[in-house]
């Protein structure tokens, strides 16, 4: 039984939980924004029926491997396919023009989560005749949603909104064909993805992965939960490994205007959160 009794966590307690888990795992949450981890810290006290942070700490004391099911919890993300359809439809003019000519496109899906914007970008691939020049990479901290990503199965519900948001994208589509029913789930087409190879990463501490540069990258709605310092060692990253002219796409809500105009990155579509490397 999960409990419902509030459960307060101070600051100190954050930061000493976050310090901790560094000097045994090697794991980084110091850079997360500290409210956003409060949030995430008192979620999995209730999910576990913990009274406190000290029997947290005693579980990781416990069990080694509980340091995983920490990681899934606290990186749980909420999205859906064609999240903020504006930006999609701005994306597949884009990328019409801008790679319809190219020999490759290479992209990078960073924080894919459960796999919902990957599967969204297989449909955009395929609907401009892009995919099959196209090589991505889909990377996460939780394993248990990237396992998620790639088998493709999500409940009807979710499709409700997944496909009301893709008509958005493209009012004379047909969504029902990218998907298979399974009783009370549906199966993605795999071929949305053939394309993809996930692979576990911590954004913070790890290197990008390859190829070295990218003609675009995602990181839609994962930097809100990190503090600026932390963000700007992200945007160090993503200028590294962008070619000049490729794309930057963030989500709405993260908040990072002043920090990726010092990086020399600017507007593609600024309504659209479309930003380009110079």
């Amino acid at each position: 039984m999960i409990t419902t009794e509030v459960i307060v966590v101070t600051d100190e307690e954050v930061k000493s939980l976050a310090q901790s888990i560094l000097s045994r795992y090697g794991i980084d949450f110091t850079c997360y924004e500290p409210k956003s981890f409060r949030r995430r810290i008192i979620r999995i006290l209730h999910l576990y029926n913990f009274k406190s942070t000290l029997e947290l700490w005693n579980r990781f004391l416990r069990d080694r491997n509980f340091v995983y099911d920490f990681m899934n919890d606290i990186s749980v993300g909420m999205t859906s396919m064609f999240r903020d359809p504006a930006m999609w439809k701005s994306l597949r003019g884009i990328v019409k023009k801008k790679y319809e000519g190219a020999n490759e496109i290479n992209v990078w899906h960073a924080g894919c989560s459960t796999g919902e914007e990957v599967y969204s970008m297989g449909m955009l691939l395929k609907e401009t005749e892009l995919q099959s020049k196209t090589r991505a990479i889909a990377t996460d901290i939780n394993q248990g949603a990237m396992r998620e990503a790639e088998e493709g199965v999500y409940h009807k519900i979710k499709m409700i909104e997944n496909e009301k948001n893709y008509l958005e994208f493209n009012k004379y589509g047909h969504f029902n064909r990218y998907y298979e029913n399974e009783g009370t789930m549906v199966k993605m087409n795999p071929d949305l993805i053939s394309h993809v190879k996930f692979e576990y990463q911590n954004l913070i501490t790890e290197e990008p992965p390859q190829p070295k540069l990218f003609d675009i990258v995602f990181c839609r709605n994962v930097m809100i939960y990190f503090d600026n310092p932390a963000k700007e060692k992200i945007l160090d990253k993503f200028y590294s490994v962008i070619k000049p002219g490729g794309l930057l796409i963030i989500g709405f809500y993260d908040t990072m205007l002043p920090l990726l105009k010092q990086r020399l990155f600017s507007f593609e579509d600024e309504e659209a959160k479309i930003f380009r490397r110079e």
